[in-house]
């Protein structure tokens, strides 16, 4: 009761006393409101979509099982100066594709098999079957027998012979290319780059049933240069990456799936004679391998 009692004494009747009046005002409001400090946590909400390019493809070649379809690169193209290689999230480097019989299969490497030769103006047959792997030919291949006459000929399939790998994308991308690590064996150990006839082309949609993609892509040339026609074969892309697609738009056109907001890139190749003198194969340039890997890599825009 005391302390009460003396603090009420304070509160009431000392602070009326000149020389403690200033101390007292201070006392009487800290005591009376109170003097409150506080600590604060901060939030900072942001959404934000970072640019990003997705490659399907095959996990391997066919010949070493590889499977279809997968997505082998996820580019990250933000914070990478213009004109660089994106940034690949996935380690794994992956394979191209081809679509036949209304599936993916992944391409072949061609070490153990040739091209299929394509009978060229039959009196009647000449159908070829392939078991498999799909482009190539082998002992479990089959052809029917043919009539012929004196337009009958013979060449490679490398006419319509094509690899693939699908792209799906939120932002404009650009693709390089570069060929590396040639093979020229028998017949055409004197062949080099330069025989290997080379065209890319986009392909905005197509396949089928729950393979079809592009349904709601749209082509991502527009915008840019698109393909670049300057690059006709493999001598054209040795020095070391080069452009060959000039992107100008993302792939994505409406709302979708991976599939069906994706296009493909296919890539045709074709023996060329030496000094270019046959475009095409013929009988005369003996039996041998010409081959080479070619290299997609992202860029930026």
């Amino acid at each position: 009761m005391k302390w009460e009692k003396g603090l009420q004494a304070m509160k009431l009747g000392a602070c009326f006393t000149h020389k403690k009046r200033l101390f007292c005002t201070l006392a009487m409001s800290a005591l009376l409101t109170g003097i409150s400090a506080y600590s604060s946590v901060i939030d900072r909400p942001f959404l934000r979509a970072a640019s990003v390019v997705i490659v399907m493809g095959a996990t391997d070649f066919s010949e070493n099982a590889g499977q279809t379809l997968f997505v082998m690169d996820f580019n990250l193209l933000d914070n990478v100066a213009p004109a660089s290689a994106a940034d690949d999230l996935i380690a794994a480097d992956g394979v191209t594709t081809n679509f036949n019989t209304g599936r993916f299969n992944a391409s072949s490497n061609g070490f153990g098999s040739g091209y299929e030769y394509d009978i060229i103006n039959p009196t009647s047959g000449g159908v070829f079957t392939s078991v498999g792997p799909h482009q190539t030919l082998d002992a479990n291949d089959i052809y029917s027998k043919f009539g012929l006459d004196d337009t009958t000929d013979i060449d490679l399939v490398t006419g319509n012979r094509a690899s693939q790998f699908l792209v799906v994308s939120n932002a404009a991308f650009d693709i390089y290319a570069q060929a590396s690590n040639l093979v020229a064996t028998g017949d055409f150990s004197t062949l080099d780059y330069s025989n290997i006839r080379y065209r890319l082309r986009v392909r905005p949609t197509g396949g089928v049933g729950v393979w079809r993609w592009g349904q709601r892509a749209q082509n991502p040339s527009n915008g840019g240069a698109g393909i670049i026609t300057a690059v006709n074969d493999l001598s054209d892309m040795t020095a070391g990456p080069t452009k060959v697609f000039d992107g100008g738009r993302r792939t994505a056109r409406i709302p979708g799936n991976l599939i069906q907001q994706a296009v493909s890139f296919q890539s045709r190749y074709r023996l060329v004679g030496a000094g270019a003198t046959v475009n095409a194969y013929d009988f005369s340039m003996g039996a041998g391998a010409l081959g080479a890997t070619v290299t997609y890599t992202i860029y930026t825009p």
